[in-house]
């Protein structure tokens, strides 16, 4: 019975392995998701501040808070569409190319497409850290008997 109780756990871990890994696949469709949601509202606002910007030089007016304020929009939406793209591609383990932004293995130290340097996007290794030696008292400050 021992072969049988070997496939019963070997089972188990391969339904478990099936389960983690189809849930980091369930989390990485939501951020996905979420991605392309955001872009799509990027993109409305890119149309929104056309038009407000094609109005106001057709009527000749000047709106500069209003398109200001589209723009910071833009931004802030584009700064949280970089960082959910970070996220993902922290779920995928990869290192994406500032230059072309191609997805490298996480240990790549130059994009496989360009050619271009990953030092700075590689993920470093901690350090081993030291424990600051306790200072030493000096000899004439030890307490006299």
């Amino acid at each position: 019975m021992g072969t049988i109780d070997n496939l019963i756990i070997k089972a188990k871990d391969l339904a478990s392995a099936a389960g983690s890994k189809a849930q980091e696949v369930a989390e990485q469709t939501k951020v996905r998701v979420q991605a392309a949601q955001l872009k799509n509202d990027i993109d409305a606002n890119y149309l929104k501040l056309g038009e407000i910007i094609y109005e106001l030089r057709k009527s000749g007016a000047e709106n500069e808070e209003l398109i200001n304020m589209c723009i910071e929009e833009i931004s802030s939406q584009l700064a949280e569409l970089d960082e959910l793209n970070g996220r993902l591609d922290e779920m995928k383990r990869v290192l994406r190319c500032p230059e072309c932004m191609k997805e490298n293995p996480l240990d790549a130290l130059y994009c496989q497409r360009c050619g271009a340097s990953l030092k700075e996007q590689a993920p470093i290794e901690p350090e081993a850290a030291e424990a600051p030696e306790a200072p030493e008292a000096p000899a004439g400050d030890t307490p006299a008997e």
